[in-house]
């Protein structure tokens, strides 16, 4: 094992570099977290959940999921032109999703429930925007190898939006300061990102060519066809504990598991991530060339195994007393939360990096079915918890349908990287 792991192997210098730079991106809003804590509320940090939450979701439509096509063309030339088609629809759709708020804004604060949230929808359209672009330039950078411009636009988002919300926070300016500093991080690290990309390759554009466009449209027309309902499914499910908690229980409620989700995202952001980025790009290489990627698969199966399972361990025995002490005896209960999504934790950090096989295979309908099912067996399970009253225990129901969807999805990957057919 220690062998496969050998810093000369190129695969892991790819993860050492993203995994440097994220780690440095995670560090900076984990560093600040207990004292976001002490200058926010739970009910603040609910309210920035549920925006975050509905940026999550209307920003699956915005690119037709086309970016996720960059890294499939065998020419450099034609993925050019999906990014380009990808941030072309980005700007339209963000644009109609604006308009769509300005029209119907108080129709949809009332139906979620949350008034407050009313004059924060008006910024959801600009979050949409610039996910996509930045999505597409991701996926450009990933294609062509270029870690270190990966590495550094992340470090540029997570340092401006903790600088932003750090001094939103102490300006008293409540979810004004959370919700302003994710806006600012996210344009910013698409200004860097697209500024790099343009150094190289604005060559290229001279090459962008609208008929080529459309044949790009049409050659990967299964990606919005679907993978918009797919995984907007299964990002409806990820952000679904915010929103049902705040709706069935209290914005309080949401504001505690934003945290605990927080604390969980960051070794997954920071370690599955950068492994999962690397896998993609190994992976699609190895499946075009050979029409299967099994031993990539395995290799990279084991390494996230084996990272997770003590880190796993440690979390579910340590996080409450982990909790009240670095962000305040209050935020005590996020701790508990995270205790009891601690398998999600665990099948989330090996699983979800290597799902990338439906894309590469090209098994979209086959995602799709698995993300409806998903949808369902996660959704059910707050219902359960509400009926009893308890947001733990809709946790707990909702830890143990993860889990099950995530061992059935694994199954499956396993089966594609195999050059297997259903």
């Amino acid at each position: 094992m220690l062998r496969g792991l050998s810093f000369k192997s190129g695969y892991v210098r790819n993860i050492t570099t993203l995994m440097t730079g994220t780690a440095l991106a995670q560090a900076i809003p984990i560093a600040i977290s207990p004292i976001l804590t002490r200058l926010y509320s739970p009910e603040e940090f609910g309210v920035f959940a549920f925006y975050m939450a509905i940026v999550s979701i209307a920003s699956v439509a915005v690119t037709g999921r086309y970016e996720m096509a960059i890294l499939l063309p065998k020419k450099d030339g034609d993925a050019f032109n999906v990014m380009a088609l990808a941030m072309g629809l980005s700007c339209v759709i963000s644009g109609l999703l604006f308009l769509l708020v300005v029209l119907f804004n108080r129709f949809l604060s009332e139906l979620l429930g949350i008034p407050d949230l009313s004059r924060w929808l008006y910024w959801v359209p600009a979050s949409t925007l610039l996910v996509g672009v930045y999505q597409s330039l991701n996926y450009w950078s990933n294609r062509k190898g270029h870690y270190r411009r990966l590495a550094a636009s992340r470090v540029t988002q997570s340092g401006s939006s903790a600088l932003v919300q750090l001094s939103g926070g102490y300006a008293g300016s409540g979810a004004t300061g959370l919700v302003g500093g994710q806006l600012i991080g996210q344009a910013l690290s698409s200004a860097v990102l697209g500024w790099l990309i343009y150094k190289d390759d604005h060559t290229k554009l001279k090459k962008l060519k609208k008929l080529r466009l459309m044949v790009m449209a049409r050659r990967y027309s299964a990606f919005p066809k679907y993978l918009i309902a797919a995984h907007g499914i299964n990002i409806a499910s990820a952000q679904m504990p915010v929103i049902l908690l705040g709706m069935l229980f209290t914005t309080a409620t949401a504001g505690f598991y934003t945290l605990t989700q927080r604390a969980m995202g960051a070794p997954m952001s920071l370690i599955a991530g950068a492994i999962g980025d690397v896998f993609r790009q190994e992976a699609s290489y190895s499946y075009v060339q050979h029409g299967n990627c099994k031993e990539i698969y395995q290799r990279t199966f084991k390494r996230l195994v084996v990272i997770s399972a003590p880190l796993s361990i440690l979390f579910f025995f340590s996080a409450p007393w982990v909790f009240g002490f670095v962000f305040g005896p209050a935020w005590r209960v996020s701790g508990e939360y995270a205790q009891i999504l601690t398998p999600v934790l665990f099948f989330g950090f090996v699983v979800s990096p290597l799902s990338a096989m439906f894309m590469i295979a090209e098994k979209q309908r086959l995602d799709l079915a698995w993300q409806v099912c998903f949808f369902v067996a996660a959704g059910g399970s707050f219902f359960i918890g509400h009926f009893f009253s308890s947001a733990k225990v809709s946790l707990a129901a909702f830890s143990f349908a993860y889990s099950v969807m995530q061992v059935v999805s694994g199954l499956i990957s396993y089966r594609l990287a195999a050059g297997k057919s259903f």
